[in-house]
């Protein structure tokens, strides 16, 4: 809910390659404001060190022409320009995939787990999965929103990639948890309150340092590649919130919905 409701709220700012534009990154003394008015263009100007970055849906090539007439001595750093209909495929393959691999890994975890199917429908098991991984993806949105607001993040191609990481290493959690649950129902032959909780008890301390030993991995380069600043940070966000769901949400929403309590 807080994922989705973010759009509204916040309203995010979008990379070009989902909306279609141009940018432009220019080490320049001019008054690029001014050049902007005066040219009537629509674009956000982010001041960067010794220049600015221009981002518009609009032509950018006369204000680059204008930045050189008033300051010769301006250097192009970066010019990106993608089509209305290449952002536009994008946007729908890059939703369409993340829908296919959730249930895809929805039906895996099904299979996987088929030693269960006398204790747990099949179907339980992949709808679980699968809901658990849509709040991971819809939870980490709305935290990657929230913080663009504040730090001048786009929502680009590359968070959709963060996405599909942060639903592998998810699901990787979710396993390990669910996977201790079938060795403790096949062997105690009960899925009762007692075996949930312990399950969970002997995988939640793996759980927390493998994510903490993956987000300290991470955090690092978070500072020292200031360009994947804003992808590393939503895959740390990512894994804290999966890590979560995988001991909090997965394994009380399966034992909310077995047949029998």
């Amino acid at each position: 809910m807080f994922g989705a409701l973010s759009f509204y709220i916040f309203s995010p700012s979008f990379g070009i390659d989902l909306t279609g534009g141009q940018i432009l990154e220019v080490k320049t003394k001019a008054n690029v404001y001014e050049i902007i008015n005066k040219l009537s263009l629509k674009a956000l100007i982010y001041p960067q060190k010794d220049g600015f970055l221009l981002k518009s849906s609009q032509d950018l090539s006369l204000a680059w022409q204008e930045i050189l007439k008033e300051d010769p001595s301006s250097k192009k750093i970066r010019f990106e320009s993608i089509s209305g209909n290449l952002s536009s495929e994008l946007r729908k393959r890059s939703l369409w995939m993340i829908i296919i691999i959730l249930f895809a890994i929805g039906f895996y975890v099904a299979l996987a787990f088929y030693k269960l199917k006398r204790e747990f429908s099949l179907f339980v098991l992949g709808f679980v999965v699968i809901v658990t991984l849509l709040h991971d993806v819809l939870t980490t949105t709305g935290f990657y929103v929230l913080i663009s607001k504040f730090l001048g993040f786009d929502l680009d191609i590359k968070f959709i990639t963060a996405l599909l990481i942060i639903v592998g290493f998810s699901v990787h959690d979710t396993i390990v948890v669910f996977d201790r649950l079938r060795e403790n129902i096949l062997i105690s032959g009960k899925k009762d309150k007692q075996i949930f909780n312990d399950s969970i008890n002997q995988t939640i301390r793996r759980s927390f340092f493998t994510s903490l030993t993956a987000v300290l991995s991470v955090f690092p380069l978070t500072f020292l590649i200031s360009d994947l600043k804003a992808f590393l940070l939503s895959i740390q966000i990512g894994i804290i919130i999966g890590t979560y769901s995988s001991i909090f949400l997965a394994s009380p929403l399966l034992f909310d919905l077995k047949e029998d309590k």
